[in-house]
Protein backbone atom coordinates (compact mmCIF):
# COMPACT_ATOMS: atom_id res chain seq x y z
CA UNK A 1 0.00 0.00 0.00
CA UNK A 2 2.77 2.62 0.80
CA UNK A 3 4.39 1.56 -2.37
CA UNK A 4 1.17 2.63 -4.15
CA UNK A 5 0.95 5.98 -2.83
CA UNK A 6 4.52 6.79 -3.21
CA UNK A 7 4.11 5.50 -6.93
CA UNK A 8 0.86 7.86 -7.06
CA UNK A 9 2.46 10.86 -5.38
CA UNK A 10 5.65 10.38 -7.83
CA UNK A 11 3.46 10.00 -11.01
CA UNK A 12 1.66 13.15 -10.24
CA UNK A 13 4.26 15.42 -9.20
CA UNK A 14 5.52 14.26 -12.62
CA UNK A 15 2.63 15.06 -14.29
CA UNK A 16 2.95 18.70 -12.88
CA UNK A 17 6.03 18.69 -14.00
CA UNK A 18 5.42 17.65 -18.13
CA UNK A 19 2.62 19.82 -18.20
CA UNK A 20 3.85 22.97 -16.76
CA UNK A 21 1.15 23.13 -13.77
CA UNK A 22 3.71 23.59 -11.05
CA UNK A 23 4.69 27.08 -10.31
CA UNK A 24 8.42 27.96 -10.33
CA UNK A 25 10.23 27.82 -6.92
CA UNK A 26 11.22 31.77 -7.27
CA UNK A 27 7.43 32.87 -8.12
CA UNK A 28 5.90 34.88 -5.84
CA UNK A 29 2.70 34.53 -7.75
CA UNK A 30 1.35 31.98 -10.45
CA UNK A 31 -1.18 32.04 -13.02
CA UNK A 32 -1.74 29.03 -15.67
CA UNK A 33 -4.42 28.34 -18.67
CA UNK A 34 -3.43 25.43 -20.21
CA UNK A 35 -1.81 27.23 -23.12
CA UNK A 36 0.78 29.33 -21.30
CA UNK A 37 1.82 30.32 -17.55
CA UNK A 38 3.05 33.70 -16.12
CA UNK A 39 4.48 34.45 -12.91
CA UNK A 40 5.83 37.06 -10.93
CA UNK A 41 9.19 37.59 -8.83
CA UNK A 42 9.34 39.81 -6.16
CA UNK A 43 13.16 39.80 -7.06
CA UNK A 44 13.59 41.95 -9.70
CA UNK A 45 10.30 42.23 -10.11
CA UNK A 46 9.88 40.43 -13.20
CA UNK A 47 7.16 39.03 -14.90
CA UNK A 48 7.78 36.32 -16.62
CA UNK A 49 5.46 34.86 -19.59
CA UNK A 50 5.68 31.54 -21.38
CA UNK A 51 3.73 30.34 -24.11
CA UNK A 52 3.70 26.22 -24.44
CA UNK A 53 2.27 25.84 -28.30
CA UNK A 54 4.38 27.56 -30.39
CA UNK A 55 2.33 28.35 -32.96
CA UNK A 56 4.29 30.69 -36.60
CA UNK A 57 1.28 31.79 -38.16
CA UNK A 58 -0.17 35.25 -37.46
CA UNK A 59 -3.32 35.37 -35.76
CA UNK A 60 -3.01 31.99 -34.60
CA UNK A 61 -2.42 31.20 -30.41
CA UNK A 62 -0.38 33.69 -28.41
CA UNK A 63 -0.35 34.36 -24.92
CA UNK A 64 0.23 37.65 -22.54
CA UNK A 65 0.06 38.65 -19.13
CA UNK A 66 -2.25 40.97 -17.64
CA UNK A 67 -1.12 42.71 -14.09
CA UNK A 68 -2.12 45.35 -12.09
CA UNK A 69 -1.23 46.97 -8.66
CA UNK A 70 -3.03 48.24 -5.12
CA UNK A 71 -2.02 51.40 -6.11
CA UNK A 72 -3.37 52.27 -9.87
CA UNK A 73 -0.80 50.69 -12.39
CA UNK A 74 -1.73 48.07 -15.03
CA UNK A 75 -0.29 46.15 -17.80
CA UNK A 76 0.41 43.83 -20.51
CA UNK A 77 3.54 41.38 -20.60
CA UNK A 78 4.40 39.92 -23.92
CA UNK A 79 2.13 39.32 -26.87
CA UNK A 80 3.96 35.94 -27.27
CA UNK A 81 3.48 32.74 -29.83
CA UNK A 82 6.08 30.45 -28.67
CA UNK A 83 9.12 30.19 -25.31
CA UNK A 84 9.43 32.77 -22.80
CA UNK A 85 9.59 36.38 -21.99
CA UNK A 86 10.50 38.45 -19.47
CA UNK A 87 9.32 41.98 -18.46
CA UNK A 88 10.83 44.37 -15.85
CA UNK A 89 7.93 46.00 -14.74
CA UNK A 90 9.74 48.00 -11.63
CA UNK A 91 6.65 48.03 -9.29
CA UNK A 92 6.65 50.21 -5.53
CA UNK A 93 8.00 47.63 -2.38
CA UNK A 94 5.55 46.45 -0.26
CA UNK A 95 2.54 47.12 -2.19
CA UNK A 96 0.18 44.31 -3.68
CA UNK A 97 0.25 43.32 -7.59
CA UNK A 98 -2.46 40.74 -9.60
CA UNK A 99 -1.43 38.90 -12.29
CA UNK A 100 -3.21 36.57 -14.83
CA UNK A 101 -2.02 34.59 -18.45
CA UNK A 102 -4.22 35.33 -20.95
CA UNK A 103 -4.54 33.26 -24.70
CA UNK A 104 -6.13 34.14 -27.55
CA UNK A 105 -6.71 32.51 -30.90
CA UNK A 106 -7.61 34.77 -34.14
CA UNK A 107 -9.70 38.01 -33.77
CA UNK A 108 -12.77 36.63 -33.60
CA UNK A 109 -12.59 33.67 -30.64
CA UNK A 110 -12.72 34.18 -27.40
CA UNK A 111 -9.91 34.60 -24.71
CA UNK A 112 -9.15 32.20 -22.25
CA UNK A 113 -7.68 33.46 -18.93
CA UNK A 114 -5.96 31.81 -16.34
CA UNK A 115 -7.21 32.48 -12.34
CA UNK A 116 -6.07 35.78 -10.85
CA UNK A 117 -3.19 35.45 -8.37
CA UNK A 118 -1.83 37.93 -6.07
CA UNK A 119 1.56 38.52 -3.97
CA UNK A 120 2.86 41.18 -2.30
CA UNK A 121 5.98 42.99 -3.93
Amino acid sequence: MKLLRTLAISGAMVAALVTGTAAPASADAYSYNGYGSVSFESAGDYIVLTHYTYDPYPGHYASYGEWYTDYGRTGICGDNQGGRVACNEDVAEKRWITIRVCTRYGVFNNVTCGAWATSRT
